[in-house]
């Protein structure tokens, strides 16, 4: 039994890691002016003078970061890797000046193919290279309605071999066609994806614009009502202080119901307006 109990700390330290919402990084607490301050007093101090101090680990050495308090070493962010740095994004190696995924991906499913049904085939680019994947002197839906054409006509070539022979070496040269044509389709479409992100952008800012411009009007037409059960109130106060005919036990009474009813209405307004 006591070899199946955990420490308490042991249990918080798994609560704080399967929490749906854990906290933040327990540094976070040393993000603060006067560190931010002593920080820079201490690199005014080792720096020459004639050096713009800024709070990153490039303006200190490797020696000098290490000199520094922990509680400082946390404010110096991470030197920003070189161009040709390989790191792992989500687990796949990546560089910051980016990779060809899409080559990757065509090498990739060229080895799978050699392996299984289609040995022989590599991707080959159909359509002339743009400098920018923007490059507007690219006409993308003029090759993309060629590719498809092809790819039409290149199945229906293939039905005929496979009724002819199954087995035909032709026919696998043909499928190698048709892959080319429908990657080289695929290359092309993601050639789209700068435009879509830039439209996707556009309608989320008209959306906000829109929805916007609905609080507004939500707020005027409320300050409006908010001014008519205002101006009902002072109808009410001057129902109050008009006076009634002398000993006119009838006009008291009918005075008196007509200013409550008013004032109920009053309350019922705002309690609409206030919710």
């Amino acid at each position: 039994m006591a070899d199946n109990q955990q420490p308490p700390q042991q249990d918080e330290e798994e609560d704080k890691i399967l929490a749906y919402f854990p906290d933040p990084p327990p540094f976070y607490k040393h993000f603060t002016p006067a560190n931010l301050d002593r920080l820079a007093a201490l690199e005014k101090d080792v720096l020459p003078a004639d050096t713009t101090t800024a709070t990153h680990a490039s303006s200190l050495t490797p020696a000098q970061i290490l000199a520094l308090p922990t509680e400082l070493r946390y404010l110096l962010p991470p030197t920003p890797p070189a161009a040709d740095e390989e790191f792992k994004v989500f687990g796949q190696p990546t560089k910051a000046a980016g990779t060809a995924v899409f080559d990757k991906n065509m090498t990739f499913i060229a080895a799978k193919l050699d392996e299984w049904a289609l040995p022989g085939w590599t991707y080959e680019q159909l359509y002339p290279a743009s400098t920018e994947p923007s490059s507007s002197t690219l006409d993308r839906q003029n090759y993309l309605f060629r590719f498809l054409r092809s790819v039409l006509v290149s199945y229906i070539e293939l039905l005929g071999i496979v009724a002819v022979d199954p087995v035909s070496e032709a026919k696998n040269e043909k499928l190698r066609d048709i892959l080319t044509l429908v990657a080289n389709m695929h290359a092309l479409v993601n050639e789209y994806r700068p435009h879509q992100a830039r439209e996707t952008l556009i309608g989320m800012l008209e959306r906000q614009v829109e929805r916007k411009k609905g609080e507004i009007e939500g707020v005027r037409k409320m300050e409006e009502r908010v001014r008519d059960v205002l101006g009902g109130f002072g109808e009410l106060g001057k129902v109050d202080g008009e006076g009634v005919d002398e000993g006119s036990e009838k006009n008291m009474l009918g005075g008196a119901r007509g200013r409550t009813e008013m004032q109920s209405g009053m309350w019922e307004a705002l309690d609409e307006i206030l919710g």
